[in-house]
């Protein structure tokens, strides 16, 4: 093609474009498909069909104990802390102070009782002006009529007989779940190495 050949080519397509897009334009939109109620509980139902419900009420008991060097317990222990916070005035209350765990579950109260699982995540010291911590952990449930992960979080206060964290997902039998978990302190030994037990009673939604 020659160049004038091709110079006219192009100026016949710009003399055309205003035409073809206003032709566009005023063509009318295409029609919304219309609504379906068979659809839409066919999608819902496919939905429905990925949610694995799981149970709606869980209890387990978590049993900790804390690594001392001073009786040097490394053959039984399950927790440890970090380093100690970097503060130079009184810290009656460690404040800063993070432990990491990983504590057996088990199903009854003991720590004889049949073990389901374990717990691992840590807590912090996160009060000045008393004995609060902040927990994170996964409950790895392995046994039993249920299996699969529980995530739970919250702050527990040491003074308060009883106290709430949130459970804010899971997985295998426990895929989704929400929901509360109250929690209460079933023993403490505070002697060398220091022990004690958690109950937690889950209420969940799914």
């Amino acid at each position: 093609m020659t160049a004038s050949a091709l110079a006219s080519v192009i100026c016949i397509m710009v003399m055309l474009l205003p035409a073809y897009y206003a032709a566009a334009a005023a063509a009318p939109a295409p029609a919304p498909a219309a609504y379906s109620h068979d659809a839409y509980r066919a999608c819902k139902q496919k939905a429905a069909d990925r949610i694995l419900c799981g149970p709606s009420a869980f209890t387990f008991y978590l049993h900790n104990t804390v690594y001392n060097p001073t009786v040097d317990n490394k053959d039984y222990f399950n927790s440890v802390y970090g380093l100690s916070p970097n503060v130079t005035w009184p810290n009656p209350y460690s404040f800063g102070t993070t432990s990491t765990f990983e504590d057996p579950l088990t199903e009854g109260p003991a720590n004889t009782s049949q073990q389901i699982g374990v717990a691992q995540g840590l807590w912090q010291l996160n009060s000045k002006v008393g004995y609060t911590l902040f927990h994170i952990f996964t409950a790895n449930i392995t046994d039993g009529d249920y299996k699969g992960t529980i995530s739970i979080l919250g702050q527990i206060r040491e003074v308060d007989p009883v106290r709430y964290l949130t459970v804010v997902g899971g997985t295998g039998d426990f895929l989704g779940a929400r929901g509360l978990a109250t929690n209460r302190l079933v023993t403490i030994d505070h002697t060398a190495p220091a022990t004690w037990t958690l109950s937690f009673d889950l209420d969940l939604y799914y």
